[in-house]
């Protein structure tokens, strides 16, 4: 894993000092890649490459980046890990290129001289790239994204330049980009818990779309051209294999997903909940090794929030080297001001994938495994595929029967029902029962937040709806499981769950690969009928269980509770923590973007125990990053 940024300057206004200001990015980005630090630029000034550099796969100097062709004409630089990298190597070897090195970064650096931009659908893995190509006509820029979006990719077109980089604060650190905020990207945090993409935190800045490429001649940074490579299967196919059989493919594939990201040159080992997601990860990968395994989980002294007897067993039953550490209030206090500083854009999440991340490194681990994106591909939220399907015909119902909506409104009371009051005052559809669920702040909590004339300068992220369903597509006939998958992956799993993994992760040099999102069996499963994933229900994720079931120990393979992987916030946040969010709340206030009322009253439904922890939580992450932007300002 890498850091990468890069600078194209606007053809006729040379950047003088644009070594220095790609070594400010690349220094902004330390955390990414502690190993190595490279900067390239074309001798003509029109382009300039920089990379921080996560050693895991050559470690030697080979694999230093930017990695530059021999005759100095195309340059790349990477971040990420390639899985199928060495069936590329052999191919390309195959049409005569000549190799220097072990790493992936060259594989792609070969499949560009020899495919162009098309070697971009040709990678498994997880990346985020940029190619300065000085050979094509005028020069040419190629950056792209890999198929789930698990690795960011931020860009800026600004007067002076094209910017991009992996974190928003390396893009800031070029000086070229303004600290401004997004009224869109603000109220659409408060809507959704997570800024929705294209949009960032910051007005000049766009977050480039999983499996997107954006190419831009370099004497031409206005005519970007952006296109899609791929998208989540949308159609179901019949079955054509017994129950059995289907069960026996999701395993095959499932252990291929996992053996497939042992490979590496540096310590590896696995998140381990001990729910089933990491348990499947851990069971695949004693599958594919007899080897060393080594697992860390976190244990809480509040007994309803751990998991250690699960994950316990998990790494007992297949011999792993177990880390468990133990988090507490006091420590989420001491390091209170270092999440909210790594946070690259809000989140009503993180912390976990904070800890997490530490724990890994400190048990020695380089490159965790992780079982991210299961609960999404396998149906493992119940409030989501189970009750989002039947919201949906509560909310056409209201609407159809005379006065219908106008009466359930007035039935629902308390902040607990506003989402669902809002909802029936909006068009019924899937889209909308799905934001009852993913929601953060109603429409109306939101304005009371922010005002409505930065409620009106927000525009087109009012239309959440609309967001959700041109990613999700349209459901099939029979039911909605397929099109929630759909709609997890691409918003709440996107533009959280990911997000907050990489920033989290790599804010300790940290790895981590999620196999349970391999491009080849997201397009499977979600290819499957819905009755498939479902009419053979034993539990949580029935197909999942059936596949990885028999390899996990009892107290697994048998537990019917759902349990997120979540801190005690809701009791920290009001107690231990209580001094440090009312600190951070107030600085809020006093900037000006959010209203003290609105503040005051969220403040006040949290203590009283009427609205969910992550409302209050998600204004403190927001309000540190608006305190930064009004001391910039």
């Amino acid at each position: 894993m890498c850091g990468i940024a890069g600078i194209i300057p606007q053809p006729n206004q040379p950047l003088p000092d644009l070594r220095q200001r790609l070594a400010r990015m690349a220094g902004a980005m330390r955390h990414r890649g502690p190993d190595d630090e490279g900067l390239w630029l074309l001798p003509d000034g029109r382009a300039g490459l920089a990379n921080r550099r996560l050693a895991i796969r050559d470690l030697s100097p080979a694999g230093h980046m930017p990695m530059v062709t021999e005759d100095g004409r195309v340059a790349i630089t990477y971040n990420g890990e390639i899985f199928n990298a060495e069936t590329l190597r052999a191919e390309l070897q195959a049409l005569g290129y000549l190799f220097r090195s072990h790493s992936d970064t060259e594989v792609i650096l070969r499949g560009y001289q020899a495919w162009g931009a098309a070697v971009v659908p040709r990678l498994r893995g997880q990346f985020a790239l940029a190619v300065v190509d000085a050979q094509a006509g005028q020069g040419q820029l190629l950056l792209a994204r890999d198929h789930l979006g698990i690795k960011p990719l931020y860009v800026a077109q600004t007067a002076a330049a094209l910017v991009f980089a992996s974190e928003l604060k390396a893009l800031l650190a070029s000086g070229l980009v303004s600290r401004e905020i997004a009224p869109a990207g603000l109220v659409g945090y408060l809507l959704f818990g997570s800024v929705p993409n294209p949009l960032t935190i910051y007005r000049e800045v766009t977050a480039l779309e999983p499996a997107s490429q954006l190419q831009m001649a370099l004497d031409n940074p206005a005519g970007v051209a952006r296109q899609t490579y791929w998208q989540l299967p949308m159609d179901e196919a019949a079955p054509a294999a017994s129950y059995e059989e289907t069960v026996a493919e999701a395993r095959r594939r499932l252990l291929e997903a996992v053996r497939i990201r042992l490979v590496s040159d540096v310590p590896l080992g696995a998140f381990l909940s001990g729910g089933l997601d990491s348990s499947a990860v851990v069971a695949a990968m004693r599958a594919a090794t007899d080897g060393p395994i080594r697992t860390c989980a976190m244990l809480f002294e509040e007994a309803a929030y751990s998991e250690a007897p699960y994950a316990q067993a998990v790494a007992a039953q297949f011999g792993a080297e177990h880390f468990a550490r133990v988090i507490t209030a006091a420590d989420v206090r001491r390091e209170f001001g270092a999440i909210l500083q790594v946070l690259d854009q809000p989140s009503i999440d993180g912390v976990n994938s904070y800890f997490v991340s530490q724990t890994a490194r400190q048990a020695g681990l380089t490159v965790a495994l992780s079982g991210l994106g299961g609960d999404e591909l396998f149906g493992g939220y119940p409030n989501t595929f189970g009750q989002v399907p039947q919201m949906a015909r509560a909310l056409r119902l209201a609407q159809a029967l005379p006065g219908g909506a106008s009466l359930a409104r007035s039935l629902l009371g308390g902040p607990k029902w506003t989402r669902v009051r809002d909802a029936l005052a909006a068009p019924a559809s899937l889209s909308a029962a799905y934001l009852t669920r993913r929601g953060l702040f109603s429409p109306s909590e939101a304005q009371a937040l922010v005002g409505p004339e930065l409620w009106q300068a927000a525009g087109p992220a009012l239309d959440l709806p609309g967001h959700v369903a041109a990613r999700a597509g349209v459901a099939a006939p029979d039911g909605a499981f397929n099109w929630i998958s759909r709609a997890e992956l691409r918003t709440y799993t996107h533009h959280q769950l990911l997000r907050d993994t990489d920033v989290m992760s790599m804010a300790h040099s940290l790895e981590v690969r999620v196999p349970l999102l391999d491009v080849r069996l997201v397009e499977w499963v979600l290819r499957l009928p819905a009755g498939v994933k479902t009419n053979h229900a034993t539990g949580p994720k029935p197909l999942l269980l059936a596949a990885i079931g028999p390899d996990l120990p009892a107290l697994v393979r048998q537990r019917q509770d759902k349990q997120g992987f979540t801190f005690p916030l809701a009791l920290w946040l009001g107690g231990e923590l209580k001094a440090e969010v009312d600190g951070v709340l107030a600085a809020v206030g006093e900037a000006g973007w959010l209203r003290p009322a609105g503040l005051a009253q969220v403040q006040h439904d949290f203590a009283q125990g009427r609205v969910h922890w992550s409302r209050l939580w998600a204004l403190v992450a927001l309000g540190s990053l608006l305190a930064d932007a009004a001391y910039a300002a």
